[in-house]
C-alpha cells in the first residue's frame, strides 16, 4: 500500500494546504534545512488514497512524530478530533512543524500513521523524512560565530567583521588566545557558557595637538640692563603659514615663561617657533631672539635655536597631545551542552537464540530519552530502557539529554533461528514412525527422554504417553503431540506386583501392591483409546483405594515410576 493520508479539511488548522498537488503522496518531498537557533515552520501537505488493492480505507490516523529537532514540535490540522480524518470528506490535510531548533545535525522524522481498512481492520504504518539542521551563525559589530551553541565536543569558527585594522586580540574563553585577523576555529571539550573578547586596534592615525609653549632661556638679544625682555612668539606650519601669535608679548619677563595654547591641531611636518622680544619702536623694532622647530606628529619634548651676533640659546619646551586610538571591544557567548555518555548495550543470554526463547537487550542510559534502532532505521514505540527482540537483526540505541546532545551505542548482532517444522508420526502396531528427515530425534515417555531412542522409529513396549522432539542443525528444538498408547492384543504384565479388586467393578476399586513400593510411582487409568482418563501419585504407598466412578467400559490400569512400568486391565459394568 502506497503511505498517503487524507486529512478532512479544519478550520482550526495553522499550516496552510497546498491545493496544487493532486497525486497522492506527501509535499514537499525533502523538508527544507533548518538553523539552529532562528524560527524553523514549515507546512507539510498530505494527499491521500481513498483504497488500497480494493479495499476501501475508513480513517487515518496520526499517531504520533517522532525524531524531530529538541526545540521542534508538530501539529495536525485535526487535533481537536485526535488526528483522526475520514478520506471520504477531503483527500487534503497538513501538518505544522515549528519551532527553534537548539543544536544542529542530521536528523528523521518518523510518522506513524493508523489507517482503517476494509475486511484487513487497523494497519500500522510508518515512513521517514530526514530534516537537517545546520549550524547556527550569530553576529555583532566586531565578528561572528558559526556553531555558537551545541554539544560537546563544540567546534566554533570565527569571522571578523572589522578588516584590514592595525592590530587584533582576541580572547576565546576556553584558556586560548589568537592575535590573528581571522582566528582559527575553537573545540570547546568541556560543556559551559564561555564568553568570546575581540579587541581591535583601528588602522587610524591620531590627532595631535599643540598645548603649551615654555621659553626657559633666549639670547642676549633683547637689550640693555635698563631693557628687561617683553616676549611673545610666532609659529609657522610646515609650508611657512603662520598659524599663530601669542601677543600681546608678556611685558618684563624673564624666562622661563609659558603660554598656554587653545590646543592647536598640527599637522604631520616641521613647525617653526620664532621668538620676539617686543620694543614697541623705542629701540629701532622688535628684537629676535631666534627659531626653533618641531615636528607636528611626535611627542613633546625641547627645541633649540641661536641668533647670529648675540651670545645664549633659545630653548623651548612644547607640549603635543596625541589623541588615543580608542580600541574596538565586542564580546558574545558560546554556550556547550554536556554529550550523554556512550550508551552500552547488555544482553541477558547469548544473542544467537531460537523463536521460542526470549532475550533482552539493557541499555545503560537510564537517565535520558532512548530510542532503539534496527539497522539505523528507527524502531516507533521503541523507547525504554529494555528491548526483547523477535526477529534477527542489528540493534543500536541512541540516547538523548533534554538539551538534545545524542550519543549512540555500537551495535548487537542479535540471530534468531525459526523453529524445526512440528515433527509427526505414525502408528503400525506398537511401532511408531516418523517421515521428517533431517533432525535429530528424542523419543519421550511420560514426559521423560527414552535412553537411546534417537531414531526415525521406536518399537513401544509398553502403555504410556509418548512424544517426538527434533532438534536442527541450529540446535532449535519442536516436539510433536503427544499421544497415549494403550498396547492391545498383549497380555497384562503385572505378574504378582499389584492386584485390583474388584474386577470387574462398578467404577470403584481398590489397587493392591503386593511387592512394589517406590517412592515415586503413578498411577493412570487410560481407556481402549489410549486417552488418559485419571493420573494421580500414589509414592510410598501400598494400598490406593479409587472411589470415583468410570463409565462402562474397559480401562487399563497403569502402575509406573522411572524404572518400571506394570499394567492390568478393568472391567467397569
Amino acid at each position: 500500500m502506497v503511505l498517503c493520508i487524507g486529512f478532512t479539511k479544519i478550520s482550526q488548522a495553522q499550516c496552510t494546504i497546498d491545493y496544487t498537488q493532486t497525486a497522492a503522496g506527501i509535499y514537499p518531498d525533502t523538508l527544507p534545512d533548518a538553523i539552529a537557533g532562528q524560527p524553523y515552520d514549515e507546512d507539510v501537505t498530505f494527499v491521500m488514497l481513498t483504497d488500497t488493492l480494493g479495499l476501501t480505507i475508513y480513517n487515518y490516523q496520526i499517531s504520533n512524530i517522532v525524531g524531530l529537532p529538541i526545540g521542534v514540535s508538530w501539529q495536525c490540522n485535526n487535533s481537536a478530533n485526535g488526528c483522526n480524518y475520514d478520506p471520504s470528506v477531503s483527500l487534503y490535510g497538513c501538518v505544522k512543524l515549528s519551532g527553534t531548533p537548539v543544536v544542529p545535525g542530521n536528523f528523521t522524522m518518523t510518522v506513524t500513521v493508523i489507517a482503517d481498512v476494509q475486511l484487513v481492520g487497523q494497519q500500522v504504518i510508518s515512513f521517514d523524512r530526514p530534516l537537517v539542521v545546520l549550524p547556527g551563525t550569530v553576529s555583532n559589530p566586531g565578528f561572528s560565530m558559526t556553531n555558537p551553541v551545541g554539544c560537546a565536543p563544540l567546534t566554533v569558527s570565527f569571522t571578523n567583521n572589522n578588516p584590514a585594522q592595525t592590530a587584533y586580540s582576541w580572547d576565546f574563553g576556553n584558556g586560548l588566545q589568537s592575535n590573528q585577523e581571522n582566528p582559527p576555529s575553537q573545540i570547546y571539550s568541556v560543556p559551559g557558557t564561555y564568553v568570546v573578547t575581540q579587541t581591535v586596534t583601528p588602522n587610524v592615525a591620531p590627532d595631535y595637538y599643540l598645548t603649551n609653549i615654555q621659553v626657559t632661556s633666549i639670547p642676549n638679544n633683547y637689550g640693555g640692563i635698563a631693557d628687561d625682555p617683553d616676549l611673545y612668539f610666532l609659529l609657522y606650519d610646515p609650508q611657512g603659514n603662520q598659524v599663530y601669535d601669542s601677543r600681546p608679548a608678556l611685558n618684563g619677563n624673564f624666562p622661563p615663561v609659558s603660554w598656554t595654547l587653545p590646543n592647536l591641531p598640527l599637522s604631520n611636518g616641521l613647525y617653526t617657533i620664532h621668538v620676539w622680544d617686543e620694543d614697541g619702536g623705542l629701540f629701532f623694532g622688535d628684537d629676535d631672539l631666534g627659531a626653533a622647530s618641531f615636528q607636528g606628529h611626535g611627542p613633546s619634548g625641547t627645541t633649540t635655536g641661536t641668533v647670529g651676533g648675540a651670545s645664549g640659546l633659545l630653548i623651548v619646551n612644547y607640549t603635543i597631545f596625541e589623541t588615543p586610538v580608542v580600541p574596538l571591544v565586542a564580546t558574545d557567548t558560546i554556550t556547550v551542552f554536556a554529550t550523554p555518555a556512550v550508551p552500552v548495550i547488555t544482553a541477558s543470554g547469548p544473542t544467537v537464540i531460537c523463536e521460542n526463547e526470549t532475550l533482552t537487550l539493557t541499555v545503560s542510559d537510564s537517565v535520558n530519552a532512548v530510542q532503539w534502532y534496527e539497522s539505523n532505521v528507527i524502531m516507533v514505540g521503541e523507547t525504554g530502557v529494555s528491548f526483547t527482540p523477535a526477529a534477527s537483526g542489528s540493534y543500536s540505541v541512541i540516547v538523548t539529554t533534554p538539551d538534545g546532545c545524542t550519543s549512540a551505542s555500537t551495535a548487537t548482532s542479535v540471530t534468531v533461528y525459526p523453529l524445526p517444522a512440528k515433527p509427526t508420526f505414525f502408528i503400525n502396531g506398537n511401532v511408531f514412525t516418523t517421515g521428517v528427515t533431517g533432525l535429530n530425534f528424542q523419543w519421550y515417555l511420560n514426559g521423560a527422554p527414552i535412553p537411546g531412542a534417537t531414531g526415525s522409529s521406536y518399537t513401544a513396549l509398553q502403555s504410556g504417553t509418548y512424544q517426538l522432539c527434533g532438534t536442527d542443525v541450529n540446535g532449535c528444538t519442536n516436539c510433536s503431540d503427544t499421544l497415549a498408547y494403550v498396547g492391545t492384543g498383549i497380555s497384562d504384565v503385572a505378574g504378582n506386583t499389584f492386584s485390583i479388586y474388584p474386577n470387574p467393578s462398578d467404577g470403584r476399586f481398590t489397587v493392591v501392591m503386593e511387592s512394589v513400593i517406590n517412592t515415586t510411582s503413578t498411577i493412570e487409568i487410560l481407556d481402549l483409546s489410549g486417552r488418559l482418563v485419571f493420573r494421580k501419585d500414589i509414592s510410598g504407598q501400598d494400598v490406593y483405594v479409587h472411589d470415583e466412578s468410570l463409565s462402562s467400559g474397559t480401562y487399563l490400569i497403569v502402575l509406573h515410576s522411572d524404572s518400571y512400568s506394570y499394567r492390568k486391565r478393568l472391567v467397569v459394568r
